[in-house]
């Protein structure tokens, strides 16, 4: 066996250690360590440092491979690596910028005057891969140089977040950029990695105790040649001027606890001059205010708990060279807000919008077609609709069906497939029954289908009241004429027979022509209008023991004598008025029943067919377009009478006179309208409320004569619109507040020519019905309850 004794001199040199051995520094470190294994261990090549014998000039070593690999396994080599001691405090610089922008050179000039520290070369194909670190001792800096952006490579989205990282262990950072002007690609990549600190790194560092909220301190070290480079001013900076181009380009650089800007100007034949440069950097490195220098293990244990939470591969996608925004649709689906894959102009073309892939349902859009599953089966696509009318029932018949059934499913070949209320109870819903769902997009002014399948409801009471409108047209004459001879017959002898009363006896008023009802005067039994007998008081001289109607005159007779006999007719005796009492107790008996009867349900229908965008009828008591109030004639002469009594002597309500001259111009002299709307068919000054069906908005009937479809609504066939409406080009695409954008528009065009029949007279009402004040609808309020009374009278 042969033994090596070192202590004994007389050994042959065959026998004696090999010197390498002795020398502590440069023996191998054994580490059975299981993150050692891990993390595969590379040589220093040709670009790592090997001090020379006098140790006088470091070389950077390799730090991290373009594989985001460390290359040093623990602090300890680390702290080797730099030859300094653990309990060292250093501040890690480090430097960003483009490809050949000069980053290893300025290094070299800055910390170790200009000894090629880092690897420098003229070739093309020379450039830094990964990233490089050395120690300055004098200063205590680690000087960082990384891989340059803008380089030819595979994997830039790995080096991207590369760089990321270790800007994330930086105390300060230069982005060195040799251009004439600031290039977009530096704004990326600050503003990139200030939204990247915010999110995920400074967690992460906080986890491992680091306190610091801030960033990095970022100076930009800009060089140019032939431009001036950006100068600071009393009223702007040129830190200021970069901070407004990062918010002009949607970026933040709130994680960075400073920004300043180098700017030097080179000719193009001298060498660069880092004075500037080496100035603001010691003045960042003696600054501890915000970030103090650290021990190099605590360096090394961020970049290592930062490589080790963010790793991983990415996948590189190629740039797109031919994006297709450029020449494509621009519509998106309002439910998934994904883009026509169409080229741009098909919808002139007749195409509608298209794309591939699939939608998501969503309620408020309610995108979703019902297919007949019995044909879908067959392979057949066939498109139903739920509708509350079957194709093949009339009006009044579809109404009855749609009560008492519910709503509707038809398919052209297998005929009705489903009804909502078929049976008493068990109904199953359309989609786990008889229909084939199938989601689609939503482009905006487009699915007129879907939409129509909302207004079936509303279309079946169009429907209903059109013929409803018709019969009642054509009858109204012999109905009313009917009425009159009924009354007269029920009359007493002293009340003037209806066929002699053309005029209100006081105020004259024609009661054909402004559609007033005519009351009879319980006094002097002659005719009037609601305005000119509004009173209540006996009459027992004529038989009326409770307060009934009189006219002006004969309420102050009979304040002054109540037993007066108003009036130059007589009365036979008490059974010539008994009929007429008789058949008031009838008639208001049957209206009260008829209103709650037939009225309150009738209501409740209307509610539930109106589509969502109609403005409710509680919020339009006035024409949209013209101002109106809607209503009878009869409210109209009480809100005129109420708001002239309101006015000084000589003033004249002139929202009240306006709609009057408006409706003659427009009504052939029917006067004017106010109240709410009926249900019936406008009568000689009457105004009934009509919806638009492309705005919504109520509008009389006047201001709403057109008749065409609103496909951007769902009507396929001719509806009412208003005038404003008629004027927007029915090929627009407008949805929501662009129609009324588009109705103002229209308004405004009408305000300066006349258009759609309304003359001046016409627009000189609605400026002045917008002036006048609302007693008018106060006063229609109050007298709700003697409009009901002067039905029944």
């Amino acid at each position: 066996m042969i033994n090596l004794d070192t202590k004994n001199k007389n050994q042959s040199s065959i026998m004696q250690p090999m010197p390498f051995f002795q020398d502590e520094a440069l023996r191998l470190d054994v580490i059975n360590d299981a993150e050692f294994k891990s993390i595969p261990f590379i040589n220093t090549n040709e670009h790592d440092s090997i001090d020379n014998e006098n140790g006088s000039t470091p070389r950077a070593f390799l730090f991290l491979d373009a594989d985001e690999n460390l290359q040093i396994a623990t602090p300890e080599l680390f702290c080797k690596k730099l030859k300094c001691q653990s309990l060292d405090k250093i501040k890690v610089i480090s430097i960003f910028g483009n490809t050949g922008d000069g980053k290893s050179h300025t290094m070299n000039q800055v910390f170790f005057n200009g000894e090629p520290v880092f690897r420098t070369s003229p070739e093309q194909s020379s450039c830094t891969i990964g990233v490089y670190a050395a120690m300055q001792r004098e200063q205590g800096v680690l000087c960082l140089d990384t891989e340059g952006l803008l380089g030819t490579t595979a994997k830039s989205n790995k080096r991207m977040r590369m760089l990321l990282k270790i800007l994330a262990i930086s105390d300060i950072v230069v982005y060195r950029t040799r251009s004439e002007r600031l290039h977009s690609d530096m704004y990326e990549f600050l503003g990139t990695a200030s939204k990247a600190f915010c999110l995920h790194f400074t967690q992460a560092l906080q986890a491992m105790g680091n306190g610091s909220t801030l960033g990095p301190a970022v100076i930009i070290f800009h060089e140019t040649h032939y431009t001036k480079p950006l100068e600071s001013t009393v009223e702007e900076s040129a830190e200021d001027k970069l901070r407004n181009n990062f918010a002009l380009l949607n970026y933040e650089t709130n994680a960075f606890s400073s920004l300043r800007y180098v700017g030097i100007q080179t000719d193009a034949n001298k060498s660069t001059n880092f004075q500037k440069i080496s100035d603001a950097l010691h003045l960042e490195i003696e600054n501890t205010s915000v970030r103090s220098p650290r021990q190099p293990a605590v360096v090394f244990k961020a970049m290592k708990l930062l490589n080790q939470k963010f790793a991983g591969e990415i996948i590189e996608k190629a740039i797109n060279p031919f994006p297709e925004q450029y020449f494509t649709c621009g519509a998106h689906c309002e439910s998934c807000s994904r883009r026509c894959q169409r080229s741009m102009g098909h919808v002139s073309d007749g195409e509608p919008h298209f794309n591939t892939q699939p939608c998501n349902y969503q309620h408020q859009f309610g995108n979703k077609l019902y297919l007949c599953k019995a044909c879908y089966n067959n392979g057949k696509e066939i498109v139903v609709s739920v509708r509350a009318q079957a194709q093949t029932d009339t009006a009044w018949s579809g109404l009855a069906k749609y009560v008492w059934k519910g709503d509707v499913i038809e398919c052209p070949y297998c005929g009705e497939i489903y009804r909502a209320r078929q049976y008493w109870y068990g109904n199953k819903s359309p989609e786990a029954s008889v229909v084939h769902v199938q989601v689609v997009h939503v482009w905006k002014g487009g699915n007129a289908a879907l939409r129509a399948n909302a207004h079936s409801a509303q279309m079946v009471l169009d429907s209903v009241n059109s013929i409803s409108e018709a019969f009642t047209n054509i009858s109204a004459p012999w109905a009313k004429a009917l009425s009159g001879m009924l009354a007269d017959k029920v009359a007493p002898s002293y009340w003037r027979p209806n066929q002699e009363i053309i005029m209100c006896h006081a105020c004259r008023r024609n009661f054909e022509k402004s559609g007033m009802p005519k009351h009879h005067c319980r006094g002097c039994g002659e005719g009037f209008c609601h305005t000119c007998s509004q009173h209540r008081v006996p009459v027992p001289a004529r038989g009326w023991l409770q307060p009934v109607r009189v006219c002006n005159d004969c309420y102050q007779q009979l304040q002054r004598k109540s037993d007066a006999t108003p009036g130059s007719r007589p009365t036979n005796d008490e059974g010539d008025i008994l009929v007429r009492k008789y058949g008031e107790t009838i008639y208001n008996t049957i209206s009260s029943v008829a209103a709650v009867a037939i009225d309150y349900p009738k209501a409740m229908i209307k509610d539930s067919a109106r589509p969502a965008y109609w403005v409710p009828d509680a919020e339009s008591p006035n024409c949209f377009i013209c101002k109106s109030i809607f209503g009878r004639a009869e409210e109209l002469e009480l809100a005129k009478n109420s708001s002239e009594r309101g006015k000084p002597r000589g003033s004249s309500n002139s929202k009240i006179d306006a709609r009057s001259s408006g409706s003659s111009s427009s009504n052939g002299g029917s006067g004017p309208r106010v109240g709410a709307a009926g249900a019936g068919v406008d009568g000689p000054g009457d105004c009934r409320r009509h919806h638009c069906r492309r705005c919504g908005q109520a509008v009389c009937s006047n201001c709403s004569k057109r008749r065409m479809p609103v496909l951007e609504r769902g009507w396929q066939t001719d509806v009412r619109v208003c005038d404003a409406c008629a004027c927007v080009p029915s090929g627009s695409q407008h949805s929501g507040n662009n129609i009324s954008s588009a109705i103002s528009d229209a308004l405004n065009e009408e305000e300066a020519l006349p258009a759609n029949g309304l003359c001046e007279n016409r627009r000189e009402s609605n400026r002045s019905s917008i002036r006048s004040n609302s007693s008018s609808s106060d006063c229609r309020n109050c007298n709700a309850s003697d409009d009901v009374k002067a039905k029944s009278e």
